[in-house]
């Protein structure tokens, strides 16, 4: 864990920030990706999108938290894109799909999102438009998307073709106007609760202003990588996180956590081969790269984790979570000021290993253990004890 106190811009010692420039400036060079040093030391505050975005059965699906009458987000649904894939509103072919839209959508929304997506029925509950609608021909069912038939009449009616349907006591057709298909949140309506359960289906009022969730056939192509730090491996002092990020909706975040809790973001966009060579379809993927110095040694010594989340243009969101171990002295930075002396240390090797025996730093004696990195093309230490 983080040492409590250090409010994570610790990683980032002001005391170090001028050894820190020269080893930007070093890895810059050495990785092709250029990153300031206020990228380094400054923490970006973490964003938000409005949206939520899930994929269940290889489709993609985003509610929309802005209450819209069915027309207009059956309108808006279909002006969406991803990946050359039109949107429309959701349709729903099976319990298990109508199950886990319930459950994206209901774990997301906050109780004051809730009360803004009520219908104006009488219900009290809340609501969110899917993409059947029975308005060419009353009680006949169809979906938007392409016009399959799924329900012929009203709540005494059937299932079509053998499709999925999860009405409520549905559709009544109250008012002779409600000709939309929409997905409750809660049971309804208020005081008995008898006409519906959460996550059966209801038919509104068109003109209800309620949240939608639009559909995608296929998924996003965002994909990510986390090059350092590496997993199982030991780190000390200033090193590196760094990968690459790629996405035909341009990345809009990219986010690091440390245990669980949110550190700092990162500038997205440096040069990256690879990538480019990987992901060749992909627009900008030769500018893929993320990276920044870390002073792994204000973690405390063991194990942590570092998770990286990337967030693209659409709302697509993929993480990594890398485990490593950290080692380190006393201090977490040894300033010029304070004595190195390896005069009295005995050194010996073994394979790839160095060993130094009674190294004295800042009047502590240390036993360190040092292992030849490929990436770096240099001896970095591997553990650090205390005598």
């Amino acid at each position: 864990m983080v040492p409590t106190g250090a409010n994570f811009p610790a990683l980032f010692t002001l005391q170090g920030a001028l050894y820190m420039k020269r080893t930007i400036a070093k890895f810059a060079k050495t990785l092709g990706t250029p990153v300031p040093l206020a990228a380094a030391l400054t923490l970006l505050p973490a964003g938000a999108h409005a949206d939520l975005v899930f994929e269940h059965g290889g489709h993609t699906y985003q509610l929309v938290t802005s209450p819209t009458t069915w027309h207009q987000a059956s309108a808006a649904a279909e002006a969406l894109t991803l990946g050359g894939n039109t949107g429309y509103l959701a349709r729903i072919d099976s319990a298990s799909e109508n199950e886990a839209i319930l459950t994206a959508v209901s774990t997301h929304l906050s109780p004051e999102q809730f009360a803004e997506t009520i219908p104006d029925d009488g219900s009290e509950a809340a609501f969110v438009w899917l993409g059947g609608s029975d308005q060419d021909s009353e009680g006949q069912w169809v979906w938007t998307n392409n016009g399959d038939t799924f329900w012929q009449g009203d709540f005494n009616g059937a299932a079509v073709g053998g499709r999925y349907a999860n009405w409520g006591v549905q559709p009544d057709n109250a008012g002779g106007a409600e000709d939309a298909l929409a997905m409750g949140l809660a049971d309804w309506p208020e005081p008995f609760y008898d006409l519906g359960d959460t996550g059966q289906w209801n038919d509104l009022n068109a003109e209800n202003p309620l949240f939608y969730l639009v559909e995608f056939d296929g998924q996003s192509d965002l994909a990510l990588g986390v090059e350092e730090p590496g997993n199982g491996k030991t780190y000390a002092g200033i090193g590196m996180v760094r990968g690459w990020a790629v996405s035909s909706d341009m990345i809009t975040r990219v986010a690091v956590s440390i245990d669980g809790k949110h550190a700092f973001d990162l500038p997205h966009g440096g040069p990256h081969g690879s990538a480019a060579n990987r992901f060749p379809d992909i627009p900008g993927s030769d500018k893929a790269g993320y990276s920044t110095p870390l002073n792994f040694s204000a973690m405390e010594a063991g194990e942590h984790t570092l998770t990286v989340t990337v967030t693209d243009g659409f709302g697509t969101s993929r993480s990594r979570t890398i485990t490593f171990e950290t080692a380190r002295f006393e201090k977490s930075f040894v300033p010029p000021s304070d004595v190195v002396e390896l005069g009295w240390s005995i050194i010996r090797g073994l394979g790839d290993q160095m060993y130094v025996y009674d190294a004295v730093v800042d009047g502590i004696s240390y036993n360190i253990t040092m292992q030849w990195d490929t990436v770096s093309q240099s001896f970095k230490i591997n553990s650090i004890e205390a005598k």
